[in-house]
Order: structure tokens, then C-alpha cells, then sequence
């Protein structure tokens, strides 16, 4: 601890990481030093910091299988601050969550309202480039998406774009958990192992739009699942599990460029995607 020589410009406060104050009736200064990673692990007085640690861990596991789901189409849409506005969206889905605080579970379930809307690039939003909101028919097996009505004045295409191109994403999630033997969050399934179901249109024409445009986007495939939950005496879940436990999200996109032979040319700015909805 250091003791200043004169009482010449004294002052309460931290300049360059260095503290001023009065002990004793004396002036004195010393640096501020931050805990290191042991005495936050095992300091009680850093116990709230620790659940805060738990939960944000948790919250950036779920952030990055939401990332995964969006693979490979993600980095066409996204801008640079996708991943830290996911990520604190997923923290609010923890504190939606049950259990203990640093404990408690992650299911978009619990709060789809914290996700639905999200949109992957801020400066080129959904809204701004397709003014059109289509129908959502669910039942238990599959959601039905409507673009009926769809119109070339519901399209704000880039200059030179001749045609666009929809993009929907079907991707579910299993509950993230905290294991306190590996303390840290775990899924119940490798997120990797979930279905992701991706229906890119074919190049739609702004100038001639065809009717209907509909999506029928299923919830699970039988087939996907028979390895782990169908096969052998004593199979790992049931689909009736299945189904209670995933959050099923839904994303949409569009594209815009020129049509060459059937494939978009898609142009490398202008794509939009959001959180449609969540079952």
C-alpha cells in the first residue's frame, strides 16, 4: 500500500487501475487487483458470481446449438453482433427457467417470447425487406406456413434483384440442464443429433409470384430418431418424450439476386432472417 507524499490535489477515487482513499484519517493508494479464478471457485463471498458464471455457461451452450441449427446459412445472414444478442437472449431463457439459481434449466419453451423476433442482422431486418406476414397452422405433428397473398408489393428488393428466394428452418432443441458432476450445462442429446429440417424455394420471380407458397414443416422424422429411441430392448426415450421435451424453432429467410438456370445467384448483402415462432 502505497502512502502519498503530499496532500496536493487529494481526491477520492481510481485513476490507471490505481485507488486513491483516506485510511485512518491518512491519504493512501493502492492498485486494484481482481480475483483470480481459485478464489472465485472457492471465495463463499463469490458464491452469487458463481451461479452467475453457471448460468451464463449455459446460456452460451444453448446459444451455440441455436448457431449449429443455423448451419450452414448462418454466416450468409447474421452480423457481427448476432451471437452476444443470442447469447443474452438465451440468459433471459435461463431465468424463465426451473430450479435453483446457477441451476435452473434452458427451454425456449419456457419463454418463446424471448426469441421469437430475434433477427440475425439488425441493420437488415425480416420487416425491412419482406412486408408480409404469413399464416401459422400448427398441429401436434407439423406446422403448416402460409404465404398466401404473397405480392411484389410485399417485397423491398435490393436494386438488379430479378427474383428472391424463401428460406425455412426447422430446428429442435432439447432442455439444457446443469450436471453438477461435470458442472457445467449438458443436453440430454448431442445437439448435433437433432433434426434440422432446411426448405429453400426455388427462385421466385418479384414480377410473377406464384400462388400458393406454402411450407409443411414436420416436427420429427420416425426414421430420424429409430437409432436412439426405436431400436433395442430398452431404447434411450420414447417419441412420446421426445415430443414433450423439444422446442421446435422455426426461422425464416430471404435472398434476393438473379436466377441462372433454376439456381439463385444470390447477391452477398441484403438477406434477412428472424425467429419465426416457437412450439
Amino acid at each position: 500500500m502505497a502512502k502519498p507524499t503530499n496532500n496536493i490535489g487529494a481526491f477520492k477515487g481510481t485513476i490507471d487501475g490505481i485507488t486513491y482513499y483516506t485510511l485512518n484519517g491518512k491519504w493512501v493508494c493502492r492498485k486494484a487487483t481482481p480475483p483470480n479464478k481459485e478464489r472465485i471457485n472457492n471465495d463463499p463471498r463469490y458464491k452469487a458470481v458463481r451461479k452467475n458464471n453457471q448460468e451464463f455457461g449455459g446460456a452460451s451452450s444453448y446459444a451455440k446449438a441455436i448457431r449449429m441449427g443455423l448451419l450452414p446459412y448462418v454466416h450468409e445472414f447474421k452480423d457481427h453482433s448476432f451471437n452476444s444478442r443470442l447469447t443474452s437472449r438465451c440468459l433471459q431463457l435461463v431465468k424463465a427457467g426451473r430450479g435453483v439459481k446457477g441451476e435452473r434449466s434452458i427451454n425456449a419453451c419456457n419463454a418463446p417470447e424471448k426469441l421469437v423476433g430475434l433477427e440475425l442482422n439488425e441493420n437488415n431486418t425480416l420487416s425491412d425487406r419482406l412486408r408480409f406476414q404469413p399464416k401459422l397452422n400448427k398441429n401436434a405433428r407439423s406446422v403448416l406456413v402460409d404465404f398466401s397473398g404473397l405480392k411484389k408489393e410485399h417485397i423491398v428488393a435490393p436494386e438488379h434483384a430479378t427474383h428472391f428466394e424463401l428460406l425455412m428452418i426447422r430446428y429442435n432443441l432439447m432442455p439444457f440442464t446443469y450436471d453438477r458432476k461435470q458442472q457445467q450445462y449438458t443436453s440430454e442429446l448431442d445437439p448435433e443429433a437433432l433434426e434440422v429440417l432446411r426448405m429453400p424455394t426455388l427462385p421466385i420471380a418479384i414480377d410473377n409470384i406464384p400462388q400458393p407458397i406454402e411450407y409443411n414443416l414436420t416436427f420429427y422424422s420416425m426414421y430420424q430418431y429409430s437409432w436412439a429411441y426405436l431400436e433395442a430392448p430398452n431404447p434411450m426415450f420414447s417419441m412420446k418424450t421426445v415430443a414433450k421435451k423439444t422446442a421446435h424453432t422455426v426461422w425464416l429467410g430471404i435472398r434476393f439476386g438473379q436466377e441462372n438456370n433454376g439456381v439463385l445467384e444470390a447477391f452477398p448483402a441484403h438477406n434477412a432472417m428472424q425467429c419465426l415462432a416457437i412450439y
